[in-house]
């Protein structure tokens, strides 16, 4: 169901944008279960060609783990066509050269930085790096209290407060984050949504104009405030974690407001 359209206007004057960027938790599935139509309408748009990114803030996985989750359950991805908050953040840290980094994350979160060339230690690092932890401990929170409170620069991967699953909400990072403000009285720098880093960095990879792109997910104050600031066309879908009453209280303007993402296909006459 469509509850709601702006008048899209393209720069190239298709009817179909060039470029669809995907959040993946809530949008496309939940937990293991797949959102009804939503394997169809993306192996459509491979099928014509059209390009299509799927981002996550979710940093207690990486980019291997969505590419064999999304192919196991149909969805026939390429594994750079995935984009994860903390592939962000690793721009973000290698162009201002950053080696050492104490890690607050999941073991496929650390194996991803050591892929990349950093050092984890718990020895004068240069930046705390918080992610979704799932394996967080006591042990790991004293640690990140102390660098805190020695005034390491600190960093966390994305702010989404909850996290959707197919048995219902649980908490993010945004949790963690408010944890070590009261113990510390500091908040990190945010790279993965609603920071428009993401998205513009890929556009200028492919040359696309911002309204030829189309943001689609589930969440007002990532999804849709980064597709906002970024200016590319807003989609929100009701299938996560954003009801319509939490549209309309919001009282941002989204171009699409929509049940699931299979909606779409009427939308564009893909």
């Amino acid at each position: 169901m469509i509850y709601h359209q702006n008048h899209l206007q393209l720069s190239n004057g298709n009817k179909v944008p060039q470029i669809f960027f995907f959040d993946m938790d809530g949008t496309l599935y939940l937990g293991e279960k797949i959102i009804e139509g939503s394997v169809e309408f993306l192996n459509r748009l491979k099928e014509k060609n059209i390009k299509r990114v799927f981002l996550s803030n979710n940093s207690s996985k990486n980019r291997k783990e969505y590419y064999e989750k999304l192919r196991r359950m149909g969805f026939l991805v390429d594994i750079d066509e995935i984009f994860t908050s903390l592939n962000a953040t690793i721009l973000k840290l290698k162009d201002e050269n950053i080696k050492k980094i104490f890690p607050v994350g999941t073991p496929s979160f650390e194996e991803e930085l050591r892929e990349n060339g950093f050092i984890l230690t718990d020895d004068d690092p240069e930046v705390v790096l918080l992610g979704f932890d799932k394996t967080l401990t006591y042990e790991k929170i004293e640690k990140t209290y102390h660098h805190l409170m020695k005034g390491v620069r600190y960093i966390a991967t994305h702010p989404d407060i909850l996290c959707p699953t197919e048995t219902g909400f649980i908490p993010d990072i945004g949790s963690f984050i408010s944890m070590f403000e009261k113990a510390t009285g500091r908040t990190p720098q945010i790279i993965g949504k609603p920071s428009i880093l993401m998205l513009e960095t890929i556009l200028k990879h492919h040359s696309i104009e911002k309204r030829n792109a189309v943001m689609v997910g589930d969440r007002l104050y990532t999804d849709m405030r980064m597709a906002i600031d970024a200016d590319v066309i807003s989609i929100l879908v009701l299938s996560g974690e954003t009801k319509y009453h939490d549209y309309i209280k919001s009282g941002m303007n989204i171009d699409i407001v929509c049940d699931k993402v299979k909606d779409l296909v009427s939308i564009f006459e893909i």
